[in-house]
């Protein structure tokens, strides 16, 4: 299925939990720690020092990353298998993280939430990358699923009962082996696959 706009924001988002982590531990106020927390109420209250410089915009850009994850995962779950396929040549291929950490070596160049122009222009440097991203049909290919155990693999197949080979490639939390079928289905230009149990070797 074509992912919906709203959805494949959501995977990019997701994409970027940890970056959103790293932004908030920038954000650590030393001193008010050194001084001790306080209740949430009184935080609220204005009564004592937050913990962090900018909690709004901190905790609220982990939140926002964690809902685009669990829509991530959601999606992935969610994803029809109707179509039953022979890998005929499976090779793994590492996680393209070229586009994924550059955002993360920006974030490391003095890059605060009290500093809105510095966050303007990274707003829009992520907007241009996710624009790039969708439109090359690679908003899936979400290098931090490596950390729950998907690979992506390039592979030729054949539909079960058809003579056709075809390439493409397939996101999988088990190995993709040659001589073997799998149920997929797709998510934007990426089959998405589950193992059927099916071994075709002789």
């Amino acid at each position: 299925m074509q992912l919906r706009i709203l959805v494949a924001v959501a995977i990019y988002l997701g994409s970027y939990l940890p970056l959103g982590v790293i932004l908030l531990a920038q954000d650590i106020d030393v001193e008010a720690v050194r001084r001790g927390t306080c209740p949430m109420a009184s935080m609220v209250a204005l009564e004592c020092a937050s913990p962090l410089k900018n909690p709004i915009w901190s905790l609220s850009a982990v939140a926002i990353c964690a809902t685009g994850m669990a829509v991530t995962f959601l999606a992935l779950r969610l994803v029809r298998t109707p179509h039953r396929v022979r890998v005929t040549e499976s090779k793994h291929i590492p996680a393209d993280l070229i586009n994924y950490v550059i955002p993360y070596v920006v974030s490391f160049i003095s890059l605060e939430y009290d500093q809105p122009l510095k966050l303007i222009g990274f707003a829009v440097f992520l907007i241009w990358i996710f624009w790039i991203t969708y439109r090359s049909g690679q908003i899936v290919l979400n290098p931090v699923l490596a950390a729950f155990g998907w690979k992506l693999f390039e592979v030729k197949y054949i539909y079960d009962g058809g003579s056709n080979t075809y390439v493409g490639r397939m996101l999988s939390k088990v190995d993709v082996e040659p001589e073997r079928s799998y149920h997929q289905g797709g998510l934007q230009d990426v089959m998405i696959v589950r193992d059927d149990g099916g071994d075709d070797r002789g």
